[in-house]
Formats: structure tokens, sequence, C-alpha cells
């Protein structure tokens, strides 16, 4: 048979274990609070990188920086750090469309964003582009190295990153649409889109002119040389793309002339670049050529 433990001897360890308890539950909220106490001072919490996953176009780690309020001259700690903040801070940057920023104990901040996809550069204003839902954001330092087609929307003054809400500039996006959908933006170099005077009182005056290259490249006596034959088109505002339609069914004949042309051409240079030739579309099955 088992001995029963004395009245005293129970009483003892009851004691002893709330004693161990006690000791130990007091071990582990001090430490828990020192830890909280030193958390915000220590200097292995302040933040100290910035992370990104890899995209066509990644935004310099300064600049995102700079958006968050980050400086390597005033630490952040981590703790102090609002990622929800943060991610409202990203979303005022023009160029951002989505962002999602999270904390990497004990120093890294993870920085996700969706950027503005470029449809064209607005000639209209200096270092402009605008996207497929008329939203203008700088070009450089982002967007430095690429060159994108122009529109002309003939603006009066600049009112900031923003959007364009103009029945000009809609129909500018919307026929870069279609001649990319048709495939003629691939046949040819579209450089400059101009609707500004698509919706003029006057009907007689409505137009728009687009501008574009047709590009021949000649390999004679070992040498490779691009030919540049610019195109000056008037269209009409209702049926441009029956008109543009117009101008492709000639194009074979046209590109037969320029090769002719070009393979009689005795030139040193690389790149040789043309007066532009005016083509009015807008009467129906005539074309008139302004030399």
């Amino acid at each position: 048979m088992s001995k029963k433990l004395t009245k005293s001897r129970a009483f003892f360890w009851i004691i002893f274990s709330t004693l161990i308890i006690s000791g130990f539950n007091y071990v582990v909220i001090t430490k828990v609070k020192k830890y909280r106490e030193i958390r915000f001072i220590a200097e292995k919490y302040n933040i100290k990188t910035i992370y990104q996953n890899k995209k066509n176009v990644n935004l310099d780690v300064n600049y995102l920086a700079e958006l968050i309020d980050l400086s390597f001259d005033k630490p952040t700690n981590i703790f102090t750090f609002d990622e929800n903040e943060a991610t409202k801070k990203l979303l005022k940057s023009p160029i951002i469309v989505d962002a999602q920023v999270k904390k990497m104990k004990p120093d890294c901040v993870f920085v996700d964003y969706t950027l503005r996809e470029p449809k064209a550069e607005l000639y209209d204003f200096e270092n402009t582009l605008i996207d497929k839902d008329g939203y203008i954001f700088p070009k450089d330092p982002f967007f430095k190295d690429q060159n994108f087609c122009k529109i002309f929307l003939n603006l009066d003054e600049f009112k900031g990153f923003e959007k364009i809400d103009t029945k000009e500039a809609k129909l500018a996006l919307d026929i870069l649409n279609k001649l990319k959908a048709s495939g003629f933006s691939d046949l040819v170099k579209i450089a400059m889109l101009d609707t500004s005077r698509a919706y003029l009182q006057s009907y007689g005056k409505r137009e728009i002119v687009l501008q574009i290259d047709e590009m021949v490249t000649i390999n004679k006596k070992l040498k490779k040389t691009q030919f540049v034959f610019p195109k000056i088109l008037r269209l009409s505002n209702t049926n441009f793309l029956e008109q543009i339609s117009n101008y492709a069914s000639l194009r074979k004949k046209i590109i037969k002339d320029y090769e002719n042309q070009a393979s009689n051409f005795e030139t040193t240079l690389d790149i040789v670049r043309f007066n532009p030739k005016t083509i009015d579309l807008r009467i129906s099955k005539l074309a008139f050529i302004d030399q």
C-alpha cells in the first residue's frame, strides 16, 4: 500500500511548487518586459534593408525609401514602423497603381508594387507619359531609356499628375488600341498622334493627324543603311480605321518604290531620313499627296 503524505509534508510541497512556478513566471515576465523595453532602442531592430521582387521596371530603392519616410541618417525602428501608413504613402506616387508593404524582422521591409504601364508620351508637357486609362505620370527616371509614340492634345496647362479625361485623350488612346489590335502599329513606327482638332466646331477643320515612319533597310557594299520615309496621314474622326486600311492597301507598292529609291541612293550614313510627305485620306477612295 502507498504511504499517505502527512499534512505538513503535503503543505511543504504545495508551497515549494508555488514558489518554483512563481519564480519561473517572474523570470519569464522580467525577460519579456526587458525585451519590450529594449526592442524600441536596440540598433539591431533599426530598418536597414528594403527588398523588392525583380520586375521589368524596378523603382530605385532610394526613391522607395523616400516615399515611405525611411532614412539611414535617421533610422526607423521596425516595431514603430506602420505597414499600412507606408502603403498609403506609396500609393500617393503617380507611377504606382497598387502596393503592399510587409515588415521582415529584425531589420528589413519588403515592398511590392504595380506600376502604371505607359501607352504613349504626352507631347503637351515635358517628361510626361500617359497610361491606358488616361492617367499621366513622369517618364524620367523610370522609363528614360524607352521610346514611346507621342500624342498631342493641345492641353492648356499642367495641373499635376492626374487623369486626363478629355474627349481628345479618350479618342487618342482608343485609336492607339485599335492600331495595335489591327496590327498596323507592327508594320510602321507610330511617331505622333494628334487629336487636338478632332472635335473643332467647324466640321471642315476637324481632323486626326497620324505621323508614321516607313523604314527600309538596304545592305550595299557590306554596309547596312536604314532609310526612313516619314508620312503624315490626315484622317477624319469618324471612319479613321477605314482610311488607315486604304493606306495599308497601298503600302506594298509604296514600300517597293522606297526600296528602289533607297537602292540607288549613295550615302555613307547609317541612317538616312527623308522629308515627310502628307497624305490626306479624309475623302473616301481618294488620297491627296503633298510632296
